[in-house]
């Protein structure tokens, strides 16, 4: 463990694993079931289900069918089993409900002393998936579902590029943010969609999920131009929640892409390096009935604070931690109304620096004091080897 906040809500892990895709699904199945209690019931789905999955991900993702084949191992599964879906390996997801609501905010921007930097605050509750769903107590013994996220690098020497990711809810595939060895930056979001919530089981289907097409990207990209491709190109299906995203290459090109109503992905392509964005849609007009919601505000009032951080002018070049300072000014704390109970916040604030292949990161440590912001740890430095 490399991280313990001081309330011991959230508890982060540094998982480093080099070697075939295979030996790296089975790294991460066997993790999945002895720390998290993963049973191998939870990988068995309809026999038409599961053989439409691999057939889709042996035309389009041979490095996942090998590490699905070490997760089968990794839980003494036969891997050719027509009921095993090995695809992904879920952790602290228990009941098939969708998540909670994720609020964050990207910034993107040129610096003078480390060219682009893409600066994140993952914001997140501290709820389970029962006390989400049936109200706060209900299973005291089930962990939150972002209580243990990893750092997550992964050097597969058969396909696919090495990667630092920070995870959740998939141990496979659940990437939240992270950098490839191209220096490839992505990052996600979720879209505020006032569609009405259910807590049916999330869907699977062959293709990629909202957070998979992000693992796909760190495997076979080096570029924005790339990652565009997959989005145009790859058959993409909403899982739990909408999301849109901003890429970043090392180059300094910058995409945001988001879901248009049509099931299509919108792209804007900036080559300036820079590119700011929270919960709401920018690409698409926000229904005025939308304007009193407190979701809304929020997601405004903090896109709003960043855009007064940033153009300040010349005399005030940009650098990392000036970048590092306006996320601080974005992180949010909230309890529940009534009782005070700490519900959530930012869970972390990284800063990915993609000409060093570098990730600085200061994760939760409290509250911190009413009407302010989180206590956030120290920073901590991670860096991927560059390519070549």
């Amino acid at each position: 463990m490399v991280y313990q906040s001081p309330d011991e809500r959230l508890a982060v892990r540094h998982v480093r694993l080099r070697g075939s895709n295979e030996a790296i699904g089975e790294a991460l199945g066997r993790i999945a079931r002895s720390r998290h209690r993963g049973a191998a019931q939870d990988l068995l789905l309809p026999e038409d289900m599961v053989e439409s999955r691999r057939e889709w991900a042996v035309r389009h993702y041979p490095e996942l069918v090998a590490r699905g084949v070490g997760i089968a191992r990794g839980f003494d599964l036969n891997p050719s089993d027509p009921k095993v879906d090995a695809l992904g390996v879920g952790y602290n997801m228990q009941l098939p409900t969708p998540p909670q609501i994720v609020g964050c905010s990207v910034l993107t921007a040129p610096t003078v002393d480390a060219g682009i930097v893409v600066q994140r605050n993952f914001d997140f509750g501290f709820l389970s998936l029962p006390d989400a769903v049936f109200g706060p107590g209900v299973c005291p013994e089930a962990p939150a579902m972002l209580s243990e996220p990893y750092v997550m690098e992964i050097h597969p020497t058969d396909g696919g590029m090495s990667a630092l990711f920070l995870c959740a809810f998939d141990l496979c595939n659940g990437v939240i943010d992270g950098m490839n060895e191209a220096g490839l930056v992505v990052t996600m979001m979720q879209l505020i969609d006032r569609t009405p919530s259910t807590f049916s089981p999330p869907k699977i289907a062959p293709g990629l999920n909202e957070l998979e097409v992000l693992r796909f990207i760190l495997d076979r990209c080096r570029s924005v131009e790339d990652a565009h491709r997959v989005f145009e190109q790859q058959k993409t299906y909403l899982s739990w929640m909408p999301c849109h995203y901003i890429v970043a290459d090392a180059d300094g090109v910058v995409m945001m892409v988001e879901p248009a109503d049509d099931n299509t992905m919108r792209t804007v392509v900036k080559r300036d390096g820079s590119m700011r964005s929270t919960n709401h849609s920018l690409l698409r007009r926000i229904p005025e009935s939308w304007d009193d919601d407190p979701e809304i505000r929020g997601s405004r009032e903090r896109l709003q604070r960043m855009d007064a951080s940033v153009l300040v002018g010349p005399d005030h070049p940009l650098t990392a931690d000036s970048l590092v300072h306006i996320a601080a000014r974005v992180a949010v704390s909230t309890q529940w109304p009534e009782s005070g109970t700490v519900l959530g916040g930012t869970l972390w604030s990284a800063s990915y620096r993609p000409r060093s292949r570098a990730l600085a990161i200061r994760f939760w440590s409290g509250p911190g004091t009413a009407g302010s912001g989180p206590d956030l740890s120290p920073e901590m430095h991670f860096r991927l080897a560059p390519s070549g």
